[in-house]
């Protein structure tokens, strides 16, 4: 009996509806070269976790949710199947069965990181104060190396092929410390087999847009963060309401400042998980789950730190990083990050508001001079092909092979 060309997403989510959105470029790809498209949710089969009830259903003509409630009915369905599975799975001991579980031989495992983001590379030591909290979270964070180790002695899955858009990340991981073993010893020591360039997939979702929006440069916007990060809360804790007000007190101010200076209003996109209430978000239009495509029509991009702003450096906008003590070492150090790999104008809203117009144009035109080299090694390594075509085509010929 002929094989169908499937391909699976094995995923362990309460909502399958995110990454369904998140990846709808790439699965109307995938639809062109695959018969079906199924998710595979094994929520139910972590650990540590409560169960929930889960419904099978059809989002669209060729895509389909399956979910699984005990191990028996994952084993049941992959059977004299051959799998092709985009993963999303975490690597905290929750998921450890998950992982084992797919430990199959007619398992092929594929993982996507092809955003280009720029990654936290300083480790801020945590206050005393919330011990217990970090002492729990870098507990957690631990059981990476113990993850490791399981796949090296082939307990877990290793990940067949990755889809990279970082130069810096393909050259990391072909000149590891698990390669040059592998030269030495006749053991797969190596969690990625292969690695493959990839544009981010930026650069799909900017055509996209194109084609929908009017580049017209006509407000600024501010792209929000929320103060609850996770890694955040457990260095430093949670920031208190009256640091809160003086943070959004000089938010405000500032954001004020550069509408008049350029007589442009200014937008907020507001962070999907950002609840506040604050009165600063009265003061200004608030845009909510559109960011890519406000920042496709504004003229000039602020933030203070998020990886949507990576859209802004392909389009080559004009970006503004804004600094704060209230933000935290951690979360500042991030966004120090930002500035200095893509060499940003950046200003301290506590102390700098005063604005002079010619001086800040001639700083941003500077900037984005700055933005190619970034561009060339991180975003956009692949010239002008589409991430999610090339992504499709490629496991299309895996499926063959």
């Amino acid at each position: 009996m002929k094989q169908k060309k499937n391909i699976y997403f094995i995923v362990a989510e309460e909502n399958i509806d995110k990454i369904y959105k998140f990846n709808k470029i790439l699965l109307s790809q995938l639809s062109k070269k695959f018969e079906n498209i199924y998710f595979l949710n094994l929520f139910n089969l972590k650990l540590f976790t409560k169960k929930k009830v889960f419904s099978d259903y059809q989002i669209d003509d060729k895509t389909f949710i399956v979910n699984f409630n005990d191990s028996k009915k994952f084993k049941e369905f992959i059977l004299d199947k051959k799998i092709l599975a985009i993963v999303f799975l975490g690597k905290d001991p929750s998921y450890f069965f998950i992982h084992y579980l797919i430990n199959r031989k007619n398992i092929k495992l594929i993982m996507i990181m092809n955003l280009g983001q720029i990654g936290n590379k300083m480790t801020i030591d945590f206050n005393f104060k919330y011990l217990f909290s970090a002492y729990k979270h870098y507990f957690i964070k631990g059981f990476y190396y113990l993850f490791r180790f399981l796949t090296i002695i082939n307990i877990f899955p290793k990940i067949y092929l990755l889809f990279e858009s970082n130069l810096e990340i393909k050259s990391y991981i072909e000149n590891s410390r698990s390669r040059k073993l592998e030269k030495i010893f006749p053991f797969n020591i190596s969690y990625f087999k292969k690695v493959e360039i990839v544009n981010s997939s930026y650069f799909d979702s900017i055509n996209l847009i194109r084609n929908e929006t009017k580049e017209e440069n006509k407000n600024i916007i501010y792209v929000d963060t929320h103060f609850d990060h996770l890694d955040k809360i457990y260095r430093e804790g949670k920031l208190n309401e009256d640091k809160q007000n003086f943070f959004y007190d000089n938010l405000k101010v500032f954001l004020l400042n550069i509408s008049e200076l350029y007589e442009m209003p200014v937008k907020i996109c507001k962070h999907p998980k950002n609840k506040s209430n604050h009165s600063f978000y009265k003061t200004f239009e608030i845009s909510k789950n559109s960011t890519d495509k406000e920042i496709y029509g504004s003229k000039i991009v602020i933030f203070t730190l998020s990886s949507a702003i990576l859209n802004a450096v392909l389009l080559k906008k004009s970006i503004i990083n804004l600094r704060s003590s209230y933000l935290g070492d951690y979360l500042s150090n991030i966004g120090r990050q930002y500035v200095q790999q893509l060499g940003l104008v950046s200003f301290d809203i506590d102390s700098d508001n005063r604005l002079d117009k010619t001086q800040l144009d001639n700083k941003l035109k500077e900037s984005i001079k700055n933005y190619s080299t970034y561009i060339n090694k991180k975003l956009l390594a692949d010239g002008n092909i589409s991430p999610n075509q090339k992504i499709a085509s490629i496991l299309e010929q895996e499926f063959y092979n």
